[in-house]
């Protein structure tokens, strides 16, 4: 062969390995910039007025100035008498339970003294509401045969994020449930704020999943065997939950975060639905990462979604150059029959599209009903095994 041919095979070459290069370097990107999606539409909702702000002002105008104020109150005309303000029945308790200051803490005394809580609470006769300090004791000892629906968000959003997604969420799903008797509506607060780099951020986050999925099993714990418990999770929210499960289970993550003791040791299966699931595919089958979450699942709904970009794209959460497919995208892999027997595949791509959204998911067709029946409403009716 000729030096020139030679050459040019080389210049060839090297040009194609660069050019594979750069076109994994955008497709990094790309994922990372999608799985910050939520957190850019979080904020562009921020904009408009926010349920907790506008009730914190007409509370200080009815206590300030003595103004009247006519509030967006309504009676559902049910025989239990249910009536809404905001959006939120007077009846229902909604709280934030906060460990964004504790990040990778796994210590049982420090989560005790450092999680902080907080109650939207009713601040006057008309059902306005606002955000009050609380205490973990005071939650832990609320009424234990009211239902407890948990609800984990996305990465990259703030503790101001957090509330609003939550209120979202609660506001979406009990148009399903209005006259069922009274909830409480729970939102895990993780530390999952933007931080500079984009695929930096989405693997920073990644790794906090693990101690937050550890902190959310030792609350699990502390609550009362009897209360109705149930799940909803999006994105790093639902890795968070099947990781708390694990841990639940007495299984351990990355070695270390693991319930030396249990509590409550005997606890029935709990109800979980997922959107968008940021963790690999076969994290779920017995002997991996998550393998002992499906033992504490009665039920599981996964809303997947093959066009969603950020879930194409989710196998760059992991250097290499064949990274893992997020359970989000297509469903489990590698499950066993009798875990498989528990989880129903429910894809949307259709409604969302490719954006890495909540609150299109959550807006998809049919998405809030199934999210009420997989929580609170699993507690007070039965359900069918499928959809």
């Amino acid at each position: 062969m000729a030096i020139g041919s030679t050459a040019t095979i080389a210049t060839t070459l090297r040009v194609g390995r660069f050019c594979r290069l750069i076109h994994r370097l955008c497709a990094a990107a790309i994922a990372a910039s999608l799985f910050a999606a939520s957190s850019s539409a979080a904020e562009n909702d921020a904009k408009q007025p926010a349920v907790a702000h506008v009730a914190s002002r007409v509370a200080d105008a009815i206590k300030n100035k003595g103004v009247g104020v006519t509030v967006a109150a309504r009676s559902t005309g049910d025989d239990n008498g249910n009536v809404f303000c905001n959006g939120i029945r007077l009846q229902d308790q909604i709280v934030v339970i906060n460990t964004r200051n504790l990040c990778g803490c796994a210590d049982s005394e420090m989560l005790r003294a450092g999680i902080l809580v907080e109650s939207f609470a009713v601040v006057d006769e008309t059902g306005c509401r606002c955000w009050q300090p609380g205490d973990l004791q005071s939650f832990l000892n609320f009424d234990p045969t009211v239902p407890t629906v948990i609800f984990v968000h996305g990465n990259q959003i703030s503790p101001y994020d957090a509330k609003s997604e939550g209120l979202f969420v609660y506001r979406r799903m009990i148009l399903h449930g209005c006259d069922a008797p009274p909830i409480r509506f729970v939102i895990f607060s993780w530390p999952s704020s933007k931080i500079p780099g984009l695929l930096h951020d989405i693997r920073v986050k990644a790794a906090r999943t693990g101690p937050a999925g550890y902190q959310l099993a030792w609350l699990v714990d502390q609550l009362p065997p009897e209360t109705p418990l149930s799940f909803v999770g999006f994105s790093f929210g639902a890795r968070i939950i099947t990781g708390g499960l694990h841990v639940l289970a007495g299984g351990s993550l990355g070695g270390c975060c693991c319930l030396s003791e249990h509590v409550h040791p005997e606890r029935p299966p709990m109800s979980v639905i997922l959107m968008a699931s940021a963790l690999h595919s076969y994290w779920l089958a017995p002997g991996q990462y998550h393998g002992l979450a499906m033992t504490q699942v009665s039920r599981m709904c996964l809303i997947n979604n093959c066009d969603d970009s950020a879930m194409k794209y989710y196998g760059f959460i992991e250097p290499g150059l064949c990274g893992p497919q997020a359970l989000g995208l297509c469903g489990p892999t590698c499950i066993s029959p009798d875990y498989a027997q528990k989880i129903i595949n429910r894809d949307v791509s259709c409604s969302v599209g490719s954006e890495h959204l909540l609150t299109r998911y959550v807006c998809a067709p049919g998405d809030a009903g199934l999210i009420w029946e997989y929580t609170a409403g699993s507690s007070l009716n039965e359900i069918p095994a499928s959809h």
